[in-house]
């Protein structure tokens, strides 16, 4: 009795191990996840706005997410709509 006691214990103890590394997994993952958002220069589309209009004036018609980065749509001053590429990882801020 005492030793299937013992056993069943020994049980519960591998069981909570188990579960408690599949959680360890899982929280390496998602902090895989949040480094690479800190290690992009523009980490949102509101971001990548404001860093199209410091470089180009007008007013901003859509953003969109493109591959590796944004692609912000302006209509400037003189009626002219251009789009701008804005790289997600170096900022680097582009007509097109």
């Amino acid at each position: 009795m005492k030793l299937g006691l013992t056993l069943a214990l020994i049980a519960c103890l591998f069981a909570s191990f188990g579960s408690a590394a599949g959680n360890d997994k899982r929280d390496d993952r998602n902090q895989g996840a949040k480094n690479e958002q800190r290690r992009l220069a523009v980490n949102s589309p509101d971001q990548a706005v404001a860093m199209a209009q410091r470089q180009f004036k007008g007013k901003v018609l859509s953003v969109q997410s493109s591959g590796a980065g944004y692609r912000v749509k302006i209509l400037n001053n003189d009626g002219q709509v251009f789009s701008v590429s804005v790289d997600a990882a170096t900022g680097r801020v582009s007509r097109n």
